[in-house]
């Protein structure tokens, strides 16, 4: 994506999108800006979970 001319992000917005999902349990975070995904995350990921189910810890 980084080469890409048609995808353009920051590493702010990726990193406010990451705490997002940190906070619905799709993410873990490790610190210095290395997140790793959870089991729920797999879940979405597969298709076997609706996010809208999802609450914000």
């Amino acid at each position: 994506m980084a080469d890409s001319d048609r995808v353009r992000f920051s590493r702010q917005h990726i990193n406010a999108r990451c705490k997002t999902l940190v906070k619905y349990g799709l993410l873990v975070h490790l610190g210095n800006g290395v997140y790793d995904i959870t089991r729920t995350g797999e879940q979405y990921l597969a298709g076997e979970l609706d996010a809208r189910d999802l609450e914000a810890d």
